[in-house]
């Protein structure tokens, strides 16, 4: 009965303790650990959020890239970190569930090494080619690629990213084969295309639709449900001949696991007040993205239903890291 006794008396000033902590919390900076280079739209997404995040924290939040290896890089970095809700992680769809499912040589740190804070924006995948491309439409890509096998290649944000995946789709879907070229993020990989280094890419309306609009880049199709509000005159795959090659990719803050749970329930709340500001959604929707408004706990569902619907997909298409 002493035992029982004072085993109830730890858990409550274990409560205590950590309600106390989350009360005081932060009371420094913070570091935001973003896998991927600077301006693509996880770093400019990330960093638009942190900004608003740091205002009602009350304390400045530090953006640290380490990019590398589809994101695994980064995840190791921030897994390892101190669970004290000072380091905090730029997760994807690619780096919490698929990247494990694909790259079977690299140390990428399982699911339960993170505590999920709350996902905050979804973002399409577009189609792009180099302005010359003797192809202007996404049936004439499909066209060439099948009369040209093994001619093509395409860029992406990396081994695993989203964009790598949704490439990797869209081939099956399509009946054609590309060599996929992968970069460290999605800028370099863009940049490449417009330089005509690599003839096609997949990637994100925030990372081209300036190079799209003064003429240095083609937009084929978004591959997506629905036409996004930055690229109104880009049809979808499917409105341009190739149907069921549907993608997208969650983004959201995560922290080390065991990070006491007042911290990421007050995290999540401050999340939501971030998310409701209107000037936040517009800017999201200005990336060619669609705001979420996931807590930790549909964070969590979120990463579940993915994992459900990518595996099968993955050894369907023998997607590897090689």
């Amino acid at each position: 009965m002493k035992n029982f006794a004072y085993a109830a008396l730890l858990c409550l000033g274990l409560g205590i303790s950590q309600a106390n902590a989350a009360q005081a919390y932060p009371e420094k900076p913070i570091t935001l650990v973003i896998p991927y280079t600077a301006g693509g739209i996880t770093d400019v997404s990330g960093r638009l959020v942190a900004k608003k995040l740091s205002e009602r924290l009350g304390q400045p939040i530090i953006v640290d890239n380490r990019p590398g290896a589809g994101g695994a890089i980064g995840a190791e970095y921030a897994a390892r970190a101190k669970p004290d809700g000072y380091t905090l992680f730029m997760g994807t769809r690619g780096t919490q569930v698929t990247n494990a499912m694909i790259q079977k040589d690299v140390n990428i740190p399982p699911a339960s090494d993170f505590a999920s804070v709350y996902a905050f924006i979804d973002a399409a995948t577009v189609i792009v080619v180099r302005a010359d491309a003797p192809y202007n439409t996404l049936l004439e890509l499909v066209a060439y690629a099948k009369a040209n096998p093994g001619n093509l290649s395409y860029a992406s944000a990396g081994n695993g990213s989203a964009a790598n995946l949704t490439g990797e789709l869209f081939q099956d879907v399509a009946g054609i084969k590309m060599t996929h070229i992968p970069y460290r993020g999605s800028a370099p990989a863009v940049q490449d295309v417009v330089g005509g280094v690599v003839p096609v890419a997949f990637d994100y309306p925030a990372t081209t639709a300036s190079f799209i609009s003064n003429g240095r880049l083609k937009a084929l199709a978004v591959v997506y449900g629905e036409r996004v509000k930055s690229l109104p005159d880009v049809p979808t795959a499917a409105q341009a001949g190739v149907k069921g090659a549907e993608s997208s990719s969650w983004m959201g803050f995560f922290a080390p696991a065991k990070t006491p749970d007042a911290i990421i329930e007050r995290l999540s709340r401050e999340m939501t007040v971030v998310m409701e500001d209107p000037e936040v959604q517009q800017k999201i929707t200005d990336m060619g993205a669609i705001p979420l408004h996931a807590d930790s706990k549909a964070l969590d569902k979120l990463i579940e239903e993915d994992r459900v619907r990518w595996e099968p997909v993955i050894e369907r298409i023998k997607i590897s890291s090689n």
